[in-house]
C-alpha cells in the first residue's frame, strides 16, 4: 500500500509538470502576440509622428529603421519559437529556450526604440513570465540575461541618432545605473515570490504525505505491514462493485504448527515468523494481488483478474519464498498451507470467505500444500 501513497505524490508532481507545460504554451503564444503588438504600435507611432511632423528623417528611412527592421527581427524570433515548440526537445529545454527568446525580443524592442527610455521596463516581462514555472534557476538565468542585455544595448548600440549616450552626461549615467538597479530589484522580488511559492508547494506535498501515512496506518497491520481487516472490507466492497467485469479468487493461508512454535519458543519468536510472512506477501503484492492479515497467524490474498493457473503459481511462490526465509533456523517445521476459492457472481464476501476457509482446511490435511476449490 505504500506504493499507492507514493503514486499519489507522483500524481501531484505530474500535475505540476502538466501545469508548467500548459504555461509554456501560453508563454509561447504571448511571445507571438508581443511581436504582433509591437508591430502594431510601431505602425501607429509612425502615423502619429508623421501627423505632428516629428519625424526628422524621410518616411522611407523611418519605416525601414523603426518598422521593417524590428518586425523582421521579431518575425525571425517567432519562426524560431515555432520550430522550437514543434521539436522533440524536453519541456524543460523549451522553457529555457522560449524564455531566452523573449529576452531577445525585449532586447530588440528596447534597442530599436531606446529613445523612449522608460521602455527598459520591457525587460520585466521575461522575468515575470518565468516565475510561473517555479524554477529559481530559470528565473536567475533570465534575470541576469535581461540585465546584461539592457547594459549592452545602452553601451554598445545607438540605433536612434537622437538617443543620449549613457556616458555623455552625469544624468544619463545616473539613469543608466538606476535602470539596472530597478531591473535587479525586480529580479530579487521574483526570487522572493518563487521562494514563497515553492514553500507552499512543499507544504502541500508534505501535508499530502502525512495524510497518506495516516491513511495507510489505518488500513495496515502494524506487525506484518500488510492490509488489515478494514483494508480487506474495503477490497471486498470494490470486488462487489466490479464483480460483473472482473474475475476474483480469495486465498486463505496460515502457518502450520504455529501454536507449537509459540508454546515452545515464545510469542516474540512467533511474531518474527509473522513478520517474515508479511515480508513474503509484500514481495508478491501487485495492483491485482492484495495481501491481508486476517487474524493471528491467518492471512489471505485477494486475486483480481487472475486465472486458476496464476493463482496456483503465486501461492506456490509464497510457500517457496517463505521456506527460504532465514527465520527457519529456529523451527524448520513451520510451513504455509493455502486454500483458495473463486468468487461466484452475486456471491457475498462472507460466503467466499467460508469457501476459502474450507479450502484451507483441505490443504491442511497435507501440511504445506495448496488446494484450490474445484469450479
Amino acid at each position: 500500500m505504500e506504493h499507492l501513497g507514493n503514486s499519489h505524490i507522483e500524481g501531484i508532481q505530474n500535475e505540476y509538470r502538466r501545469i508548467n507545460a500548459q504555461w509554456l504554451r501560453t508563454q509561447y503564444r504571448m511571445l507571438i502576440w508581443l511581436a504582433l503588438f509591437t508591430a502594431a504600435m510601431e505602425t501607429v507611432m509612425f502615423f502619429v509622428l508623421d501627423r505632428i511632423d516629428a519625424i526628422t528623417t524621410s518616411s522611407t528611412v523611418y519605416l525601414l529603421k523603426y518598422l521593417v527592421a524590428p518586425s523582421g527581427c521579431n518575425l525571425a524570433i517567432c519562426a524560431a519559437a515555432v520550430l522550437l515548440m514543434r521539436s522533440r526537445q524536453s519541456d524543460k529545454w523549451k522553457m529555457y529556450a522560449v524564455s531566452l527568446l523573449t529576452v531577445v525580443m525585449a532586447f530588440l524592442v528596447y534597442s530599436f526604440h531606446s529613445v523612449f527610455y522608460p521602455l527598459f521596463l520591457v525587460f520585466v516581462i521575461p522575468m515575470l513570465l518565468t516565475t510561473a514555472y517555479g524554477e529559481r534557476k530559470l528565473t536567475t538565468v533570465t534575470g541576469v540575461t535581461c540585465v546584461i542585455s539592457k547594459a549592452a544595448s545602452d553601451l554598445f548600440l545607438r540605433w536612434d541618432p537622437q538617443e543620449t549616450y549613457v556616458l555623455s552626461s552625469r544624468d544619463a549615467l545616473v539613469n543608466f545605473g538606476l535602470s539596472l538597479v530597478l531591473l535587479a530589484l525586480f529580479y530579487v522580488v521574483c526570487l522572493q515570490l518563487l521562494t514563497v511559492e515553492q514553500e507552499k508547494n512543499e507544504a502541500s506535498i508534505n501535508l499530502e504525505r502525512e495524510r497518506q501515512r495516516y491513511q495507510e496506518e489505518a488500513v495496515t497491520d502494524s506487525l506484518t505491514r500488510v492490509g488489515n481487516r478494514q483494508a480487506l472490507r474495503a477490497a471486498f466492497q470494490r470486488m462487489e462493485e466490479l464483480q460483473d467485469s472482473q474475475r476474483y479468487f480469495l486465498a486463505m493461508m496460515d502457518l502450520d504448527d504455529f501454536k507449537q512454535l509459540n508454546d515452545t519458543y515464545g510469542h516474540s519468536q512467533g511474531d518474527r515468523y509473522l513478520q517474515a510472512m508479511g515480508e513474503v506477501l509484500r514481495q508478491v503484492a501487485t495492483d491485482r494481488i492484495q495481501p491481508f492479515r486476517f487474524g493471528g497467524d491467518e492471512f489471505c490474498v485477494l486475486f483480481r483478474d487472475c486465472g486458476r493457473e496464476e493463482v496456483y503459481s503465486v501461492c506456490r511462490s509464497i510457500q517457496e519464498r517463505f521456506r527460504r526465509e532465514e527465520i527457519h533456523w529456529l523451527c524448520k517445521s513451520v510451513s504455509v498451507s493455502i486454500g483458495a476459492a473463486e468468487h461466484l457472481r452475486g456471491e457475498r464476501p462472507a460466503r467466499l470467505l467460508d469457501r476459502a476457509d474450507t479450502a484451507l482446511y483441505q490443504a491442511k490435511q497435507e501440511k504445506g500444500s495448496v488446494y484450490i476449490e474445484k469450479a
